[in-house]
């Protein structure tokens, strides 16, 4: 850990319930300019609690790295500490790699954003020469966000592997410094024919980069040295997520499987021809109906729709595709989706991380949101 004193009791607090009986506890501090070590409380659970300070700042993988050095246990957690860990998170991860067989290289967790209870993480996937998060910033109890699934790539905010796993993959690669080191040890769990998992029933919520500037140092460097490293040697394996979403949405709006669709191209990301593709083998045609509005010089994170699309789509009674890199960025549309409704019952949106719903869904959310909110203040 470096830093983060506001918000290390609620982590200690989750972590002194979700710990398993007669556990080790191992803290290391990566030269930290707070008291990070005194803040650390009794966790009467923890069987022994090692408490481990560096003198320079070394990088979150030597950090880690020292830890995994120093550990007894048969499954060995790592865990960053700007979480709040559901209890059961840890016994969750323990349970399912005794419950799975000796080829179970690293799990993780369920991640979820504090600020809003959506879904953080629910595993990784390799795009065009991208790392994305799938299913970002669904809802929690989102079927797609509520599956334990094999993928190829997991963040290390929490990852537990056995002693025995920890042994063939080796220490972290501290050439990577803080960026890249969890997602290079499970490609090389893949290498040696071992499966990553991401477990559901084990969630927490995650802060991200709680460390200061400091998170981000080395960041270009270890791009390239992770890029260089494993050029070739990883699956392109975003569209999968593409199928399994549609397959969902499908579900929920059988109607739009023989609909007549248009997509509107928004989306400003690499992984664009990637949608398009997974979307073009369940409606074939529907590439030839792209209207493209991406505005590769915009900064903004929002898009507004009645300003940004001529005023007669308005009323175009054909059901559009919105493709966005984040369906958040359509958050603020409630006049067009409410409109839209009054001319063609359902339609799309598909962001780049592989998250898929309904218009009708979405409105859904965003006015559960609203009123979450409204309650909270």
């Amino acid at each position: 850990m470096f830093n983060g004193v506001e918000h290390l009791p609620a982590f200690w607090e989750s972590l002194a319930a979700a710990l398993p009986d007669a556990s080790e506890v191992i803290v290391v501090d990566d030269a930290s300019t707070q008291p990070v070590l005194d803040a650390v409380p009794d966790l009467p659970r923890a069987q022994t609690v090692v408490r481990l300070r560096n003198d320079v700042n070394v990088g979150n993988s030597a950090a880690v790295n020292r830890g995994f050095a120093v550990a007894t246990g048969d499954v060995v957690v790592q865990l960053n500490s700007d979480l709040v860990l559901d209890a059961a998170c840890l016994s969750a991860m323990v349970a399912f790699i005794a419950g799975n067989g000796g080829d179970v290289g690293i799990v993780g967790s369920k991640l979820l954003y504090p600020t809003t209870g959506r879904t953080q993480s629910v595993g990784m996937a390799f795009g065009l020469h991208s790392k994305r998060h799938v299913f970002r910033h669904l809802p929690d109890a989102h079927p797609l966000c509520s599956r334990t699934r094999e993928v190829q790539i997991v963040t290390g905010a929490t990852a537990a592997m056995t002693r025995r796993t920890l042994g063939i993959l080796g220490p972290l690669d501290e050439q990577l410094y803080n960026h890249n080191l969890d997602l290079d040890h499970c490609l090389r769990a893949t290498r040696h024919g071992l499966r990553n998992y991401v477990c559901a029933d084990s969630r927490a919520y995650h802060w991200r980069n709680r460390s200061g500037a400091i998170r981000y140092a080395r960041v270009h460097a270890a791009e390239a040295a992770f890029w260089g490293k494993w050029a070739g040697e990883y699956d392109v394996d975003l569209g999968r997520f593409f199928d399994e979403a549609i397959d969902h949405v499908l579900t929920v709006a059988p109607q739009l499987h023989e609909s007549p669709l248009t997509i509107l191209d928004l989306s400003r990301g690499a992984d664009q021809a990637i949608a398009l593709d997974r979307l073009g083998a369940r409606w074939p045609g529907v590439g030839t109906t792209i209207r493209a509005f991406r505005q590769m010089n915009n900064p903004s994170d929002r898009l507004s729709l009645p300003l940004l699309l001529p005023h007669w789509m308005a009323q175009d009674p054909t059901a559009f595709v919105y493709l966005v890199d984040s369906h958040q960025e359509l958050e603020q549309n409630a006049m067009w989706f409410a409109y839209r409704r009054n001319v063609v019952p359902e339609e799309l949106i598909v962001d780049l991380s592989a998250s898929m719903c309904t218009s009708s869904q979405f409105s859904d959310w965003q006015t559960a949101t609203a009123a979450s909110r409204q309650y909270s203040a």
